[in-house]
C-alpha cells in the first residue's frame, strides 16, 4: 500500500512538473546554473594582482628594490606611484587601489645610522581579504629586504654570507600551516557555498511543493493519489526534487574531489551521509512547517528567515567561540550548523568517521526524526481539511 501510494503521488508531482517549467527549473538546471556561478567566483582560487599605491618619498635604491619586491609578489600589484600620500586618498576613494604603502623621506639613510623608520601600509578593511592578501606580500617583501641587509652587515663581521645564514638562523619561528595549506578561495569558500545554495534550494522548493496543494486547494486530491496514506504522499511528491537534490550533490563532490583534483582528506562516506542528512533535513523541515501553520507564505518565509544565515553562523565567516551566546545558540539551532561539522571534519581536516558520529546524530534526531514526526499528522488533518484550504 505505500508502495502503490509513494508511486501515486510520484506519477501526480512529475506530471506537475511537466506542466510547469518554472518549477521544474527550480529544482534541477537552475540550482546547477547557480552553483556554476559560484565557482566562477572563486575559480580563481588565489588573489593575484590586487591594486596597491606605492608613495616613495625617499627615492632611494632600497625603495626601488622594495618596489620590484611587491610587483615581484603574487597577490600585488603596484598600479600607481603617486608623489604624496594626500594623492593616494583618491585612489583608494575610487576604488582603484585597495592598500596604500608609504616608504618615507630618508628611509634607507636612517636604517643605515640604525635609526630605522617604518615603512606604512593603509589597507582599505573594507575589502578584508584583499587586504590580508596585500598585508602578508608586503610583510614579505619589506621583510626580504631587511634580510639581506642584515646579512650584508653580519658578513662583514666574519665568515661570509654563509657564516651571517648560520647566525641569523640561530632562532627563527617556523609557521605551518594545518587543513587548507593551499590557501585556495576555490576549495575553501566554493567548497562551503555549494551546499549553502544547494541547502536553500532544497528548503525552498520543499516548503512550496507541499505548501501549494494547500494554497491551490488540491490537497485532498493530492492525498488522495497516495491511496489516502499521508507518508507515503510525502514521500512520492519530494521524490522527484530528492532525486535531483541527490544527482547535484554527488556532482559536488565528482567536481570538487575528481575533476578540479581536490582530495577530501577524511571519509567521502562520512561526507557522503552528511550531505544526505541535510538534503533530508531540508525536506522535512519545510513539512512541519507547513503542517503547523497551514500556509505556503508563512512556511517560506520561516524557512528563509531561520536557514538564509546559515554560513554566517557556522563560524566560517567569524569565529563561532567569538560569538555572543545568543549567536552561539541560533547557530545550534540550523541544521546547516551540523552538516558544515561534518564537512570540514571530512573535506578539509581528515577525521575519523567517528567524529561526524554526534552532528550526524544531531541531524537526523533533530532536524529529520522530529519534525516528520510532527509533519505527518498535522499534515493529514489539514489534507482532510478543507476549511484550512486557500491560505496565502
Amino acid at each position: 500500500m505505500f508502495t502503490a501510494g509513494v508511486r501515486g503521488a510520484w506519477a501526480r508531482e512529475v506530471q506537475y512538473l511537466r506542466t510547469h517549467p518554472w518549477d521544474w527549473a527550480l529544482i534541477s538546471w537552475f540550482p546547477v546554473l547557480t552553483l556554476a556561478v559560484i565557482w566562477g567566483i572563486f575559480s580563481a582560487g588565489v588573489n593575484t594582482k590586487l591594486p596597491l599605491a606605492f608613495v616613495d618619498e625617499d627615492h632611494s635604491p632600497s625603495s626601488r628594490h622594495l618596489a620590484i619586491a611587491l610587483d615581484a609578489a603574487r597577490a600585488t600589484a603596484i598600479v600607481a606611484r603617486p608623489d604624496t600620500l594626500e594623492e593616494s586618498w583618491t585612489l583608494v576613494r575610487q576604488r582603484r587601489a585597495y592598500a596604500i604603502l608609504q616608504v618615507p623621506h630618508d628611509w634607507e639613510r636612517r636604517a643605515q645610522r640604525g635609526d630605522p623608520l617604518p615603512v606604512v601600509l593603509y589597507t582599505n578593511e573594507q575589502y578584508h581579504a584583499a587586504a590580508t592578501s596585500i598585508s602578508n606580500d608586503v610583510l614579505g617583501a619589506v621583510a626580504a629586504i631587511a634580510g639581506d641587509k642584515a646579512l650584508t652587515a653580519l658578513a662583514a663581521l666574519g665568515g661570509g654570507f654563509a657564516g651571517a645564514e648560520r647566525r641569523a638562523g640561530l632562532v627563527h619561528a617556523e609557521l605551518r600551516s594545518l587543513y587548507g595549506s593551499e590557501l585556495s578561495f576555490e576549495r575553501a569558500l566554493a567548497g562551503s557555498f555549494f551546499p549553502t545554495a544547494l541547502h536553500l534550494f532544497v528548503l525552498g522548493a520543499a516548503g512550496f511543493a507541499i505548501g501549494r496543494e494547500f494554497r491551490n486547494r488540491t490537497a485532498g486530491a493530492w492525498l488522495a493519489s497516495a491511496h489516502g496514506n499521508i507518508a507515503a504522499a510525502v514521500v512520492g511528491k519530494l521524490l522527484p526534487l530528492l532525486c535531483c537534490a541527490a544527482v547535484i550533490a554527488l556532482g559536488i563532490m565528482v567536481w570538487l574531489t575528481g575533476y578540479r583534483g581536490w582530495a577530501a582528506t577524511g571519509s567521502v562516506l562520512a561526507w557522503s551521509v552528511g550531505f544526505a542528512s541535510l538534503i533530508l533535513a531540508c525536506c522535512a523541515i519545510p513539512a512541519m512547517l507547513v503542517g503547523l501553520t497551514g500556509t505556503l507564505r508563512v512556511a517560506l518565509a520561516v524557512s528563509a528567515i531561520t536557514n538564509v544565515t546559515a554560513v554566517s553562523f557556522t563560524g566560517f565567516t567569524y569565529p563561532l567561540y567569538s560569538m555572543t551566546t545568543a549567536a552561539k545558540v541560533w547557530s545550534h539551532l540550523l541544521p546547516y550548523h551540523y552538516f558544515y561539522e561534518v564537512q570540514q571534519q571530512q573535506w578539509n581536516a581528515g577525521a575519523p568517521f567517528s567524529a561526524s558520529l554526534l552532528p550526524l546524530a544531531v541531524l537526523w534526531i533533530a532536524f529529520i526524526i522530529v519534525p516528520t514526526a510532527i509533519a505527518l499528522p498535522r499534515l493529514a488533518r489539514r489534507c482532510t481539511d478543507p476549511s484550512g484550504w486557500g491560505l496565502r
